[in-house]
């Protein structure tokens, strides 16, 4: 069945100060509008219904993506899916961003979505959170005459609530340069590619020799919101992994611990104990690939 949008008056801004002081004026009736692929999804089918919607399309240098060796990775919250895919530094240095660029939705949908929409959703099947989770990433956000930096771990709240506040607006994503002897990795599994994930996993590990450093081990759409699995983490932290004896169990405990931590819901998507063995089976199979590349 197909269904209108529900009535609503449309502004366009300029400026970010003019959309912080629009929405502070507004109050909880208005939303922003950037790409629109989820936003108006959810106004056909009523789950919301907001009486203003503030269109930034118009802002300029929101669209950017800049990168130095000092102050890392800076993807303007308007960048589209399709221009964080076919970012060479992106694919370069920040690999498993431009895989999750590369599975989120249509080509349709990622030519016209943003990375600043895809997160301020707050959906726990988010593409891009996971990634960022082990990127250590933050997200720049500014209000009526100020801005603040908020770490991605902090703002995620619950399913479809992030940390921002009514007069904010989400401006930047920054991604601190990678640490020597990093490799990272993004996997979801869906029905079909184009698919919202069943479950995703992204890995980062930071290799000393062939010993693990430091793990960080990012889960989405098996929680209320993505989240790191720290457990499984400190499980592979300091441990060799130079393909001797006993890896391959210490692989399975990491991926049994990762999947142990989330918690799942039953949906239409998938049951909770599915969603559990998925995590593992991604989790399990991210090791075995950032490890291969080390041995290339």
């Amino acid at each position: 069945m197909l269904l209108g949008l529900p009535e609503f008056e449309l502004v366009s801004t300029e400026t970010v100060e003019e959309t912080c002081s629009l929405l502070s004026r507004s109050g909880a009736q208005a939303v922003v509008l950037a790409g629109g692929t989820d936003l108006l999804v959810k106004m056909k089918h009523r789950r919301t219904i907001p009486r203003r919607l503030i269109n930034i399309k118009g802002i300029p240098n929101l669209n950017q993506i800049r990168h130095d060796e000092r102050d890392g990775l800076r993807i303007g919250a308007l960048t589209t899916i399709q221009a964080i895919e076919a970012s060479s530094v992106i694919g370069k240095k920040f690999p498993a961003v431009k895989q999750a660029a590369s599975v989120l939705g249509t080509s349709q949908i990622r030519n016209v979505g943003t990375i600043g929409g895809n997160l301020g959703n707050a959906s726990p099947s988010a593409e891009f959170a996971p990634p960022l989770l082990t990127l250590g990433a933050s997200v720049r956000c500014a209000g009526r005459g100020a801005e603040r930096l908020i770490p991605i771990e902090e703002f995620f709240i619950s399913p479809g609530k992030t940390a921002l506040r009514q007069d904010e607006l989400l401006t930047e994503v920054q991604v601190p340069n990678l640490p020597s002897g990093a490799q990272g990795i993004y996997l979801k599994h869906s029905l079909r590619k184009m698919d919202v994930a069943i479950a995703s996993a992204a890995l980062l590990i930071v290799f000393d020799g062939d010993v693990c450093a430091e793990a960080r081990i990012a889960l989405g759409a098996v929680g209320p919101v993505p989240f790191r699995a720290k457990k499984a983490e400190q499980t592979l932290n300091g441990r060799k992994l130079a393909g001797g004896p006993g890896e391959i169990e210490l692989l399975e405990e990491v991926a049994r611990v990762a999947a142990e931590e989330s918690f799942p819901i039953d949906d239409f998507r998938g049951y909770a104990g599915y969603r559990r063995k998925l995590v593992a089976m991604l989790v399990g199979k991210g090791l075995e690939r950032v490890i291969a590349r080390t041995r290339a």
